[in-house]
């Protein structure tokens, strides 16, 4: 097989820009999604992408470095932006332009080794066999832009039925009323997520505000967005061909993408050169599935992470300054963290950017050995573990080389607390609705199929009787308020996104949502709208499922309405440490296999539909991910 030498290329930076702004028409921006050539790596072939690229803005900051990454779009908090996301994605003879690369699955047992730790179709299975591989091979674009993090009114948010075909547009309005944070826009088209993105379609989105630039934290050169992604190859005849390629393995499992190529800001591998001083590093996974855990090493393998601080993550600031664990930081697909690096003291020296997470992540025991790896990179920069079970067959990410000296004085590190008004704490009361929810992997219906997975979204009897037959839980937990034990009866109502939408929300509470993790998986839960506060974390036992579901269904189970077992109870159990980079703001939040996390969320300021899913692109696409709707407390609705 083929293989790319690392730290080839210079990290690139996508072009800042703003909106436009005049007294007609406020700001303004449009962005079209086109089809481009891009090189990923020096020494590969120019590879056909999908990009969203500025058409009505301005450029404040020219970029370098070509990428398939959108603009980094800034504006400042309370701003309202209208943007006219357009879809010019075409063919050379202007007809809608199709799926840049093939999309197929590979039976592992047709190859030695681990599949997806190599670039190539072998093994794949035919048209013949696959059907959706002959679909995809025909699949036009259809796009939906989200705003990610954004607390959008619900006709902007990106409904993912709401398509715009080739030479079709969308006009969203942006309020941008919150914290200065790091927000990110992606494709969200019902069923085609994962494809979408995978073609190229993501780009930064930055709120502003006087909180964030009180703190004098380093920016322009010295504030770098380090968006993090992987993704495999196509190769003919024993050379790449340039193209990328979907690859996923028919194991019984999900089909979850895990490339063996990191990109950073659409290059693979790349180097960034840094003066000795501190730097701000805006960091993204924007991933299909692959959850990463950062290390930052010197030439010898040893962690740096002395030297680094969280201040934040994806809705803004943290309260006080965090420690980068010395373990390294995990950051799952849709999460963003906000680092603060002093290079003042590694001048000289080359710093690698390591990832020890496996994959899929379970948050298990690290087996990684940074050292070893790194000496082995060294010495053979080709070379890669493609036997690795943890599907991390190269873990580099990309370099940096510090310079010998800096040209001019350093921003220096914040003081804690980093905010400087308080914020309001999120209310907890002894009467706040409470939902639960529990992710769950069903079998595949047969031998060569792959696992579904699904929300088991439940109602609870006090408020809407069970209809005849329901499967009912009683759940044991914790009240958030009270600190009181306390056991209701929930009924099972929807597992599917089509099914019955059954959370009314009502504008302006706060409510506690339990979300228990039954697979054996983690999994990374986004919600629309708001902010997400974890206030609970627990293990749990529960009766009547088995977690394992390639285990026979346990004496006495039935299949129901396509579901195999019925949870009779959960009960909360050791209560779990909150890490410490999911005590910030959030809107991405990490379940772990057996932990149960209770988090609160205050539904504001707009109404109308939105939706809770899974941010592993391939799970959401088949159908974990569910709608709720906001609605104002003055309207009577049927099950309130």
């Amino acid at each position: 097989m083929p293989n790319l030498e690392p730290f080839q290329d210079f990290l690139p930076i996508p072009d800042v820009v703003e909106p436009a702004a005049n007294n007609a028409a406020g700001h303004r921006l449009t962005i079209k999604a086109k089809v481009k050539l891009v090189k990923l790596h020096k020494d590969l072939p120019p590879t056909e992408v999908w990009s969203y690229r500025m058409a009505e803005g301005v450029v404040i900051r020219e970029g370098s470095g070509a990428s398939y990454l959108g603009p980094t779009i800034v504006v400042n908090r309370r701003n309202i932006v209208k943007v006219r996301w357009a879809n010019k994605i075409k063919a050379a003879d202007y007809t809608p332009g199709k799926l840049p690369y093939e999309v197929v699955k590979v039976d592992p047992a047709r190859v030695s080794g681990i599949p997806q730790n190599v670039p190539g179709k072998e093994g794949a299975l035919s048209v013949a066999e696959d059907e959706l591989r002959a679909h995809l091979q025909n699949l036009t674009a259809s796009l939906v832009t989200h705003l990610h993090g954004g607390r959008t009114q619900a006709d902007s948010d990106g409904w993912p039925d709401n398509i715009a075909n080739t030479d079709q547009s969308a006009d969203y309005i942006y309020h941008n009323d919150q914290a200065a944070t790091m927000l990110w826009y992606h494709d969200h088209a019902n069923h085609v997520t994962r494809l979408n993105v995978f073609a190229g379609l993501a780009g930064v989105w930055l709120i502003r505000d006087d909180e964030e630039t009180s703190l004098d934290l380093p920016d322009c050169d010295f504030e770098l967005p380090l968006v993090i992604q992987d993704r495999n190859l196509d190769v003919e005849a024993g050379s790449f061909t340039g193209k990328l390629l979907h690859k996923t393995e028919v194991n019984g499992g999900p089909a979850e993408f895990f490339g063996p190529y990191t990109l950073v800001n659409g290059k693979i591998w790349p180097k960034a050169s840094v003066e000795p001083r501190l730097y701000r590093l805006r960091v993204l996974n924007g991933s299909n599935a692959r959850t990463y855990r950062l290390m930052l090493l010197d030439a010898q393998g040893t962690s740096q992470h002395g030297f680094i601080w969280q201040i934040g993550c994806d809705q803004g600031l943290m309260q006080n300054k965090v420690a980068f664990p010395a373990d390294g930081l995990v950051v799952s697909p849709g999460e963003r963290v906000d680092l603060l690096v002093d290079f003042t003291r590694l001048a000289t020296q080359s710093l690698y950017l390591w990832n020890t997470a496996e994959a899929p992540f379970s948050n298990s025991a690290i087996t990684a050995n940074p050292v070893a790896e790194l000496a082995a990179l060294k010495n053979d920069p080709f070379a890669g573990n493609t036997t690795d079970g943890d599907r991390r067959p190269y873990p580099q990410i990309m370099r940096f080389d510090v310079e010998a000296a800096a040209s001019g004085v350093s921003h220096s590190l914040p003081s804690d607390p980093l905010w400087q008004m308080p914020r309001a704490p999120v209310n907890l009361s002894a009467n706040m609705p409470i939902r639960l929810m529990a992710l769950v992997e069903k079998p595949p219906l047969d031998a060569t199929g792959t696992a579904m997975l699904v929300f088991w979204e439940y109602m609870q009897v006090a408020s809407e009787p069970a209809p005849t037959g329901a499967d009912i839980v009683n759940f044991t937990y914790v009240h958030p308020a009270t600190g009181l034990p306390v056991t209701e009866a929930f009924w099972k109502a929807a597992e599917e996104f089509y099914d019955r939408v059954n959370w009314k929300v009502h504008l302006g509470d706060t409510e506690q949502w339990y979300i228990v993790n039954v697979s054996p998986d983690t999994h990374p839960i986004h919600v629309h709208l708001v902010d997400m506060e974890v206030t609970q974390q627990y293990q749990f036992d529960l009766a009547g499922y088995t977690t394992n579901p390639t285990n026979p269904l346990p004496a006495g189970t039935t299949e129901i309405d396509g579901n195999i077992d019925t949870i009779t109870s959960i009960s909360a159990t050791a209560s779990v440490p909150i890490l410490a980079d999911q005590t910030g703001p959030k809107d991405t939040i990490r379940i772990n296999p057996g932990e149960m996390v209770g988090v609160a969320m205050k539904f504001s300021p707009f109404c109308g539909k939105y939706m809770y899913h899974c941010h592993i692109l391939e799970h959401e696409d088949d159908d974990m991910m569910r709608p709720f709707v906001v609605v104002p407390k003055s309207v009577p609705h049927h099950g309130h």
